[in-house]
């Protein structure tokens, strides 16, 4: 009878590689995207991403397809930015220019871009494999109007298949460049380390579709959540925030962002909860441990420190960075909720150490 493997490693080499060389890992749990100007990346199952964006917007009670997919042109455009001029070439300047966007959504797991028809003013595009079609509009528009070196609108239909179409028409407005996003919170830079992370068991599926254990995976920029952060925020700046909101933010005043942030989070803690994940904290050292597998594997940070603050499980938990305070803080109340069976709130400072987070039971324990 044949000996059979318990686990069978079904990852690419190459694609692996190629990972590992342009998104490292660091000490505090991040990924760096090496071809930017050290933009933070989430290594994300697009399922896990889904189910979080779907929470959000039932939360906030708004389709919000259209405000990430502006957030998404506005931060694949930096993205270019920072990439500098794409090829020049003498012939086929556009069919060049093409190519090079593969090459690089073939990593970040993106999908493949294609020009279906272009006349002066119109053009069709098309992206097939694609991950989530609101991000695949946004992005494409971007690449379209950096190879073109022109202004576009856009509007877009999903024709399944995993395939999205985009109409882009000459916009002749003048609008500026993208600029750098600013965002309040302290992050302390580490260095790069062989810590594990999701991409070490990629596996190549068709261009721009890559998956780890069975899972579509994406790269996305951390740029892309604060951009759909401040797009959000005119939609959202006359809702009342709820009196017994479970996360408090130090230092955020901003009514809108506040709304922003608790929904974020919450929309995070949901999808924690519903992955079935289990967790297990008998120590206040297991955070250290459990947060390896689920913030740093992802690029989300990755807790240095944790010190139990009642008999009830309530903790405190210190990070040197992360990805984004709302995303971690709900991931963390999804942990806590699921390792004690019970309710949890938090709050969040930050400081030039970077992040801590005080979780407790949301409602009072009598004795």
């Amino acid at each position: 009878m044949p000996l059979i493997e318990d686990t069978m490693d079904e990852s690419t080499p190459w694609l692996v590689s190629a990972l590992r060389e342009r998104f490292q890992a660091t000490e505090t749990g991040m990924i760096i995207d090496a071809n930017t100007d050290g933009n933070f990346t989430w290594c994300v199952q697009i399922s896990a991403f889904e189910r979080w964006f779907a929470e959000l917007e039932s939360l906030l009670d708004q389709t919000l397809g259209r405000r990430i997919a502006h957030a998404a042109a506005e931060s694949e455009e930096w993205h270019w930015m920072q990439q500098g001029e794409l090829p020049t070439p003498w012939f086929k300047r556009r069919a060049k220019r093409v190519d090079t966007v593969n090459e690089d959504w073939k990593l970040r797991g993106l999908g493949h871009f294609t020009v279906l028809e272009s006349s002066e003013k119109d053009s069709t595009l098309l992206v097939t494999n694609r991950p989530h079609t609101s991000l695949a509009a946004g992005m494409a528009n971007a690449v379209w109007e950096c190879i073109e070196e022109n202004r576009y609108r856009f509007q877009w239909s999903d024709r399944g298949a995993k395939e999205t179409v985009i109409q882009a028409s000459l916009d002749n407005r003048t609008i500026p460049n993208q600029v750098p996003v600013e965002y309040n919170w302290n992050d302390v830079d580490g260095n790069t380390d062989d810590l594990s992370r999701m991409y070490d068991l990629a596996r190549w599926e068709s261009d721009g579709f890559w998956t780890v254990e069975g899972n579509r995976t994406v790269m996305l920029h951390r740029d892309l959540f604060i951009r759909f952060e401040a797009l959000l925020s005119p939609y959202i700046s006359q809702t009342e925030r709820t009196s017994d909101s479970r996360t408090e933010w130090c230092g955020i005043d901003e009514l809108d962002r506040l709304v922003t942030w608790d929904a974020m989070a919450d929309a995070s803690r949901q999808q924690f909860l519903a992955s079935g994940e289990l967790i297990l904290i008998a120590d206040p050292e297991h955070w250290e441990s459990m947060s390896l597998r689920h913030l740093a594997l992802q690029g989300l940070g990755r807790i240095v420190k944790a010190e139990s603050i009642d008999a009830n499980g309530g903790v405190n938990l210190h990070l040197s960075a992360a990805f984004h305070p709302a995303i971690v803080v709900g991931r963390l109340l999804g942990c806590w909720e699921r390792a004690e069976g019970r309710s949890a709130k938090a709050k969040w400072t930050s400081d030039t150490t970077g992040h801590h987070i005080q979780i407790t039971s949301r409602r009072e324990i009598a004795d």
